[in-house]
């Protein structure tokens, strides 16, 4: 059977990058950050600190390169089985498989000082000086410290209390975001630049992002919404942008991926981190720093030609919505272990053009879920 090509979702009802039988990393800007090693070359996830970057590879190891002034890119010796990677200002964080989380590099404000009884969880976000995990039951933890403006201190901040039905996070430099399954958002910490004041009409959100101190979320119509701080134009989004999949926040920049595999980029530029480089496409993942930027490209299939919607995990049954082609055929399949290389296959179901929904029964709190089109 040949495959037009698939998507991953991990943790029950949270995306993970495109899986892809090649890929290949694009760097542009300025900075140690864009100086990857050769062992990049069997990249599946990326993400950008302020000047280093992180590679997840193939075999679920990881390695790091840029400034290292904090050890950040002096990744732990052993770590492997890992499913997700981000980078902070001078830390780093990975997600393991087994649901645990590693964290290496400036601990300044205890933001590498991952809690001891952190487990299942199902994303990471490496902010300023602190770090966030979502876990299998929608609640978030933090640890480390946000800038408090009108104190002058640092400390830590409580998180919003309503934080059920949370499917993604995103952290800054002092703020954070939280996705949740309806498409709402939410915001709390340092709100200086207006941060942290969501839009009170967003709706349908699909993705979020925080840049240094302003945010962003893309809709389930491909646009972004922006609001915060806009010294660089990093929240004035350019004319015609439309149809994009993904988005990535640097401190004062952003990279977007289109629909058809193209880049968009938009704020700060003086480093060159907005002047990818001329005819990239095949665009599955981007990621964004302070003055550097980085794609990862496929090199064997093109970027899928179907979406997934509103991922969500209740009541024991995992749900998704798939836009769907006519003459196509979709399926969901999963696993427990991403080691395994074996995937449990479940019924197919006809592509009409229109939104079809896959769905299984899940007894466990953490599955891995992966979707075909053929």
């Amino acid at each position: 059977m040949k495959t037009d090509g698939l998507k991953l979702l991990w943790g029950c009802f949270f995306f993970a990058p495109f899986i892809c039988s090649s890929a290949s990393l694009v760097l542009w800007g300025s900075g140690p950050g864009t100086n990857a090693p050769a062992a990049a070359s069997n990249t599946v996830a990326i993400a950008a600190g302020s000047s280093h970057c992180l590679a997840l590879l193939s075999d679920s190891t990881v390695i790091a390169w840029g400034n290292n002034a904090y050890s950040q890119t002096n990744v732990p010796e052993g770590l492997s089985n890992v499913v997700a990677v981000s980078g902070g200002f001078y830390h780093s964080l990975a997600l393991k498989s087994d649901g645990s989380v590693s964290a290496w590099g400036r601990n300044s404000h205890q933001q590498s000082a991952v809690p001891e009884d952190l487990s299942n969880v199902v994303a990471i976000a490496a902010g300023g000086e602190h770090s966030l995990a979502l876990l299998t039951n929608g609640t978030v933890i933090n640890w480390g410290k946000y800038f408090d403006d009108n104190a002058g201190i640092y400390l830590v901040k409580s998180i919003p209390v309503d934080r059920t039905n949370i499917i993604a996070i995103a952290a800054g430099s002092d703020h954070d975001l939280l996705l949740k399954a309806d498409g709402t958002v939410s915001s709390w910490g340092l709100n200086q630049d207006g941060q942290s004041d969501v839009p009170p009409d967003l709706t349908n959100a699909v993705a979020i992002a925080c840049g240094g101190y302003y945010s962003i979320a893309l809709t389930g119509d491909g646009k972004v919404i922006a609001w915060g701080r806009n010294n660089h134009g990093q929240t004035d989004i350019p004319p015609g942008v439309s149809n994009l999949v993904s988005i990535s926040a640097g401190y004062e920049h952003n990279v977007a991926v289109s629909s058809n595999g193209t880049l968009v980029a938009w704020g700060a530029g003086l480093d060159g981190q907005t002047t990818f480089p001329g005819g990239i496409s095949n665009v599955l993942a981007v990621a964004a720093g302070v003055t550097h930027s980085a794609a990862l490209v496929d090199d064997g299939i093109a970027p899928l030609p179907f979406s997934l919607e509103n991922p969500i995990y209740t009541n024991g049954v995992f749900n998704v919505s798939v836009k769907t082609r006519i003459g196509k055929a979709y399926r969901l399949e999963y696993k427990d272990d991403l080691s395994d290389t074996n995937w449990t296959l479940l019924p197919s179901q006809a592509g009409d053009g229109n939104k079809i929904n896959l769905n299984a029964p899940s007894a466990v709190p953490k599955r891995f879920f992966r979707v075909l089109e053929y």
